[in-house]
């Protein structure tokens, strides 16, 4: 470790692909040494002894931990405070990662809220970082479409595809907040780009029998480990009710998946936490390619697959066997319904389990989503971002963390 190195600063680093990015950053990725320190910014109470970073051998990054940093409730000069006081070298910081989202009931609310937070954020870097280079923000594919009902462009998504039609586009943040980046690194020395992997849009009542849709929110679908529980994370819902799906049934019993047919075989690439932290690194180490608020799409890989080709094999992972939905999933008990009915089980093994405080809206995804909606990463790959791996390794890396921490039965 150099006293020149590069300070990263996480915000939003007990979130799924914010702890990523600390994950990565502390295992060294992009290059031994090109980081001399990481600081991991979080709102809700975090011991970084139970966070499953890294340990920090002399070769690694120092990590400094701070919490209580909650932007919903802050303005620049508060916040500017508060890093001031908490953070060492913040005049040190060189790259910035804004991993953090607030959802709300009311999308027009939603797009206030999280425009708030980003002002205040980018605000106080400019305050206090002068030394700051790039600053990596996180979109996804609602910003293709995907939230409306038919769609609006053919997939595979290019970066160029875009904008929504005006009546859509009051819903969305990511213009508002891509407009608050740009007034902010206008005259700077540093500059920014969007990441940009796949979303999942829900709904109450995600299609109903007169075919209406009413939308709820929005999060990213990325394939992750947290330690401390998640709002919106699939791999822990799914870990969860696989793991007691066969401590109920049985080793060897068929599950079916929890949705329906036309959701089991559309076509989309998933993004693990890991592979959007690593593009995230990647981007910020190479302003030349990446900057001036260019968007990049970002998968594990590019070639596009199903449920179909997934859930078979996530089923095995806990010694089930994965099968196509039954009548589209109608009379079976949904993901988060079968859990509540059977957590005594988890209770008598003493599984302490993965909090996922949106259990019934992730239980939507396979009835939803019932349409192709891959990615195009031919602009990243050409920008020199070219890592890639098979996405079962990514969800069992995942299921093992999950295991490791005691999350789910073993």
């Amino acid at each position: 470790m150099t006293e020149d190195g590069k300070h990263a600063l996480v915000f939003g680093a007990s979130g799924l692909v914010g702890w990523g990015v600390v994950d990565q950053l502390l295992s060294n990725y992009h290059a031994q040494g090109t980081f001399r320190k990481v600081t991991a910014l979080v709102n809700r109470p975090f011991d970084i002894q139970d966070s499953l970073w890294p340990k920090q051998p002399s070769a690694t990054p120092k990590v400094q931990l701070v919490s209580g940093v909650n932007l919903t409730q802050a303005n620049v000069e508060n916040l500017t405070k508060l890093l001031k006081a908490s953070i060492e070298d913040i005049e040190k910081v060189t790259q910035v990662f804004y991993f953090v989202y607030k959802s709300e009931d009311n999308p027009e609310k939603e797009v206030r809220v999280n425009c708030k937070m980003l002002e205040c954020a980018v605000g106080a870097l400019n305050e206090l970082c002068p030394k700051l280079e790039f600053l990596v923000f996180p979109s996804g594919t609602k910003a293709y479409g995907i939230h409306i009902p038919g769609g609006v462009f053919t997939p595979p998504y290019e970066e160029s595809m875009g904008p929504l039609p005006d009546k859509h586009q009051k819903s969305i943040n990511y213009p508002v907040l891509r407009n608050v980046l740009e007034r902010a690194s206008a005259g700077k020395h540093w500059t920014w780009c969007d990441i940009r992997p796949d979303a999942v849009v829900s709904a109450p009542n995600v299609y109903n029998k007169i075919h209406t849709y009413q939308l709820f929110a929005l999060t990213l679908f990325q394939i992750g480990f947290v330690p401390n529980g998640s709002a919106f994370n699939l791999t822990a819902h799914w870990a969860t009710y696989l793991s007691l799906y066969a401590l109920v049934q049985g080793k060897g019993a068929k599950v079916p998946f929890p949705g329906t047919l036309k959701a089991y075989n559309s076509l989309y690439n998933e993004a693990s936490a890991e592979m959007i932290a690593k593009c995230s690194i990647w981007a910020a180490l190479h302003p030349d390619q990446t900057g001036n608020g260019q968007i990049f799409n970002i998968a594990d890989q590019s070639n596009p697959e199903s449920m179909r080709d997934r859930w078979p094999a996530l089923a095995a992972y806990f010694g089930l066997e994965g099968t196509a939905p039954v009548d589209d999933g109608e009379g079976m008990l949904k993901p988060s319904e079968y859990i509540k009915k059977h957590y005594g089980v988890l209770e008598k093994y003493r599984v302490k389990s993965s909090p996922v405080f949106q259990g019934e809206f992730l239980d939507s995804y396979g009835y939803y989503l019932d349409f192709d909606r891959h990615l195009s990463l031919e602009k990243v790959r050409k920008a020199g971002f070219t890592e890639a791996k098979d996405p079962n390794e990514s969800w069992f890396k995942a299921f093992d963390r999950f295991k490791r921490a005691g999350m789910i039965a073993g």
